[in-house]
């Protein structure tokens, strides 16, 4: 067991951690590691609540110290198009190298998280990031550790590697319809292409056409038809309710799609539809897209879709763990329920 010195005594020797300051206004280092104690510090280090330090002498030659060490397993645990960098206070941060579908070992990071050193912390998996987007940190609760216990870690997480890794997006081709007798007949204006280009765009595709189209289900549908030949996804906007005016999900399934989920458990924008025809997915997606347009179903589904991960109902069904989007609850948190 290492043991602390006063910092009394520390007075002339390198700190071997950062030494951090907590107020209701800062939180940071005010020593950093590498720092030689002067007297004058003393009086400094306690009123910060450190009477006690780690400086050379308290470690033997097997030690591996806090930045070693969180680089090394997080360096160990990365997959593919990820990249490692040191922070401040002995983490190591995991990094996307492109825009993609964040992947993670669930059972590997709670293997990890087992130990009583290390701790591996990530975002939610099946989500899209961008480049440079921050995925994952690893932490070592104490100062050091054994050469012995890090081979000890690697060795129980080996059949798990790669715990974080990133599938880049395809460039996938998106047709787009419009589905709105009003907006047809030039009542109202389209307020959900620009949202759905922008998901589109966010997640790596190209939306190439966009048609309006009335509430009447054989145009629909045959537009459908039209569109799941010429592009990779077909998306549609409008008439997802059970309105006896929304047409679009018995369109849907009337080209003969596999249909997967049509209410999906996500709020908002519940009632959306993911449905498979020739293999290639298309999505009804709720007009709830207009008001929601910061967080909806479409950055749910596209993700896995733009990384060709196909849909299941059983992956629908799992959403509603998780499933209240944080735009859902400020908009809405007030309401009575």
């Amino acid at each position: 067991m290492w043991k602390p010195v006063p910092v009394e005594k520390a007075v002339g020797k390198k700190l071997l951690h950062d030494v951090t300051l907590i107020t209701e206004n800062f939180k940071g280092a005010i020593f950093r590691k590498g720092y030689v104690l002067k007297p004058n510090d003393v009086e400094l280090l306690k009123k910060a609540g450190h009477y006690y330090v780690f400086i050379e002498e308290c470690f033997n030659a097997d030690t591996v110290f806090e930045d070693e060490a969180v680089r090394e397993l997080a360096e160990y645990i990365a997959g593919p198009n990820v990249f490692v960098k040191n922070i401040e206070e002995g983490k190591a941060v995991l990094l996307a190298k492109c825009k993609g579908l964040l992947k993670i070992n669930i059972e590997g990071v709670f293997k990890a998280n087992l130990s009583s050193t290390y701790v591996i912390i990530t975002r939610w998996e099946n989500i899209g990031v961008e480049k440079n987007e921050l995925i994952a940190i690893v932490d070592l609760i104490p100062l050091a550790i054994s050469r012995n216990e890090i081979e000890e870690i690697k060795k129980r997480l080996k059949k798990f590697i790669p715990l974080v890794y990133i599938k880049p997006f395809k460039r996938k081709k998106v047709g787009l319809i419009v589905v709105g007798t009003e907006i047809y007949e030039g009542k109202i204006r389209d307020l959900a292409s620009d949202k759905v280009e922008k998901k589109v765009r966010k997640y790596g595709g190209v939306l190439v056409e966009k048609i309006i189209v009335p509430d009447q289900e054989d145009i629909i549908k045959d537009t459908i038809l039209k569109y799941i030949r010429k592009y990779d996804i077909v998306i549609l906007t409008g008439g997802m309710s059970i309105d006896p005016t929304d047409k679009t999900p018995k369109a849907i399934a009337a080209t003969g799609a596999n249909v997967i989920a049509y209410g999906i458990p996500v709020k908002p924008t519940t009632m959306t539809m993911i449905a498979y025809l020739n293999s290639k997915p298309i999505i009804g997606i709720s007009s709830g897209i207009i008001y929601f347009k910061e967080e909806n179903a479409l950055d749910i589904l596209l993700p896995r879709i733009m990384a060709d991960e196909k849909w299941t109902r059983k992956d629908i069904a799992k959403l509603g763990h998780g499933g209240i989007m944080s735009i859902f609850l400020r908009k809405k948190g007030k309401h009575k329920h």
